[in-house]
């Protein structure tokens, strides 16, 4: 009788911890559910090696890679479709699927490592065309002990960061995200990062999946924000980590330099090695491609410059020259210009005598 009595408490106890319609198997350790939220913004997608841990069943729970379809195997479910879902969605849906097979079901999703994200950015960013993010090896959860790390989800700001960050020309109040759908048709939507760069709030800021297309419409000639926009992003995550200029003129190291966005005038002539002893600080020029195709030049002084009386940034592009003194001959003057910059100035200070 005893015995009768203690197999009836064992056959309840295995029932009350869900067990699966069929042989009983051992029970696995329990899954860490330490997820991290930037994780879970992640959304699956096809090549994507997942584990699924099923708290109690060691023959449910392991790594999975999705399939081509975006699919993932399940045994007692068949094909479950995983691509486009985040983590946590995709816990809901095996937990629900597998209610009436498993009572009361706990199960944990965690990304392992991604595959390549492919994305074209075309438009205002310095270097158009494919980019591809490369893959996070990476876990969140699992029974295995692995390591938590940060885990990054791809935006449309990241996509402009891999092309280089945007030109002076870029309009980042158009930004367009066009996405293929499953039906095979396309999805299009406009993106003002403009204004998230005035309040701060980058909800607009979407995440990516294979495929997509961004561009970034040019800013329209005689736009009255242009000026405010350009000064604007130069100084944002959305510029490119450097801007290339050349310097000209009397200072120690003429020529090509890549300097930081947030670079002012007088950071990109010392980048240049600084004033040579025979510069006229007073007749300095930029000289700028515009929107429109034309040629603006400004004039300055650089001691107004230092004290803040006059206020430049330089951009991408820009051509900085540096006058001599007013006791050097034209020939002397000419000899401070070398190979093919000399074409480039005679283009940008067509009245200057080089």
């Amino acid at each position: 009788m005893k015995r009768i009595f203690w197999l009836s408490l064992c056959l309840a106890c295995t029932s009350s911890m869900g067990e699966v319609l069929g042989a009983p198997t051992q029970q696995a350790a329990a899954p860490s559910f330490n997820v991290s939220v930037i994780s879970q913004g992640y959304r699956l997608r096809p090549g994507d090696k997942i584990r699924i841990d099923v708290l109690g069943f060691t023959d449910l729970s392991r790594e999975q890679t999705i399939l081509p379809d975006g699919t993932i195997n399940i045994m007692y479910l068949g094909a479950v479709g995983a691509a486009g879902r985040t983590p946590d969605q995709l816990s809901d849906r095996l937990r629900s699927q597998f209610t009436g097979i498993l009572k009361k079901p706990i199960i944990a999703v965690s990304v392992v490592e991604t595959r390549p994200l492919q994305v074209n950015v075309v438009g205002e960013v310095q270097r158009p065309g494919p980019q591809v993010f490369i893959p996070q090896n990476t876990a969140f959860g699992g029974a295995q002990g692995r390591a938590n790390q940060r885990f990054g989800t791809e935006r449309i700001s990241n996509a402009l960061s891999l092309a280089g960050g945007v030109t002076s020309r870029a309009d980042v109040r158009k930004v367009t995200l066009t996405r293929q759908l499953t039906d095979g048709s396309k999805r299009t939507e406009t993106i003002n990062l403009w204004e998230a760069l005035q309040n701060g709030n980058f909800e607009g800021d979407l995440p990516l999946t294979d495929g997509d297309t961004i561009q970034v419409a040019a800013l329209p000639v005689s736009d009255p924000l242009s000026d405010e926009m350009s000064q604007k992003v130069a100084t944002s995550s959305l510029a490119p980590l450097t801007i290339n200029l050349q310097v000209a003129g009397e200072v120690k190291r003429p020529g090509s330099i890549d300097i930081d966005p947030r670079s002012n005038l007088l950071n990109a002539i010392y980048a240049a090695g600084g004033p040579s002893n025979e510069a006229n600080l007073e007749d300095v020029s930029i000289a700028r491609m515009l929107p429109s195709g034309k040629i603006e030049r400004v004039a300055l002084n650089l001691n107004k410059v230092s004290d803040g009386s006059q206020k430049v940034q330089v951009r991408n592009g820009d051509v900085v020259f540096v006058g001599r003194g007013g006791n050097f001959t034209a020939s002397d003057q000419s000899r401070s210009f070398l190979g093919p910059l000399g074409d480039i100035l005679r283009i940008f200070f067509p009245f200057r005598i080089f």
